[in-house]
């Protein structure tokens, strides 16, 4: 693919399960990835794919006037940005941070307020699909911040992801994340209550998801999360705790405006019930176990 851009480098911070395929469809497009990582086995890793290790944050922050993130939480936003002497101690003027982390509405136009002061732009771009949508490039990117930022970066995010929505104002990606994450959590509830009812009617789990593929009830979680249910294949594409976390950010969200959300509510108590039965590490349709014993 041909650069459109002035800017050929591109830091990355955060090369999880999802940060690596990332960082990899930005090589494969032709972009110099500086990349910063802890772990030896992701330095390796993303060195030998073609990316370039880069020993601290700050050195990075420095190096590069656009930097993806992909990171857990806001603690972690709140480590990698505004700690001392990382990313926001040494941005250079104009520099882009593109945050495709899942983290709270607020963190994000807080931090968004603080760049803005340094003559630097945030854009809070959480994603869906997964591990998978990650590999091959056809995420879902959500996207709050400055619209002029968003279209001078939008050829670098179709390098990741295929359906990318523009949504507002600063901390709107955010919330369009939380809208994401509470069907996800609802619609894993239903598909392992419908396969708990065919199990005991001894009905075939296999055939009625394939029946209900062709109707209305069609979903990309009962095609990929309810095959994982049927297999019992709960390798993560994304982890139950961190579904947790997100449901948290949806639940807290919607009391600050004065609502109780009662499905994102059962949603979250059924992904508590998860990690506190060791399944935090699991992907999040092995909540799917905690439907299963709760109907008996």
């Amino acid at each position: 693919m041909e650069k459109k851009s002035t800017h050929c480098e591109i830091g990355f911070i955060g090369l999880g399960v999802m940060g690596k395929p990332m960082a990899c469809n930005l090589i494969h497009n032709g972009y110099k990835v500086n990349f910063f990582a802890r772990k030896k086995n992701v330095i390796n890793f993303i060195s030998r794919k073609g990316g370039n290790f880069v020993n601290s944050i700050g050195e990075l922050a420095k190096k590069n006037k656009i930097i993806f993130l992909n990171l857990t939480d806001d603690n972690a936003i709140n480590d990698v940005i505004l700690s001392t002497n990382n990313v926001a101690d040494n941005l250079n003027q104009g520099s882009i941070i593109v945050d495709f982390s899942t983290i709270s509405p607020s963190k994000a136009v807080a931090v968004s307020k603080i760049l803005k002061k340094k003559k630097s732009y945030f854009l809070d771009c959480p994603v869906s699909g997964g591990e998978i949508g990650a590999i091959k490039g056809n995420l879902s990117i959500m996207v709050g911040g400055e619209l002029r930022i968003y279209k001078k970066i939008l050829h670098l995010l179709k390098c990741i992801g295929e359906n990318i929505t523009y949504i507002g104002e600063s901390g709107s990606g955010q919330v369009a994340k939380v809208c994401n994450q509470i069907v996800v959590a609802q619609t894993i509830s239903a598909i392992s209550e419908i396969f708990v009812l065919a199990k005991k009617t001894k009905t075939s789990q296999k055939k009625i998801r394939e029946a209900l593929l062709g109707g209305f009830a069609f979903s990309k979680i009962l095609e990929i999360h309810g095959e994982k249910i049927i297999k019992q294949n709960f390798k993560p594409g994304f982890k139950t705790h961190l579904h947790l976390k997100d449901l948290k950010i949806a639940v807290n969200l919607a009391k600050r405006y004065g609502l109780s959300l009662r499905g994102a509510e059962y949603s979250k108590k059924l992904l508590q019930k998860a990690v506190r039965s060791n399944l935090q590490d699991e992907d999040s349709a092995s909540m799917s176990k905690i439907v299963e014993k709760m109907s008996k």
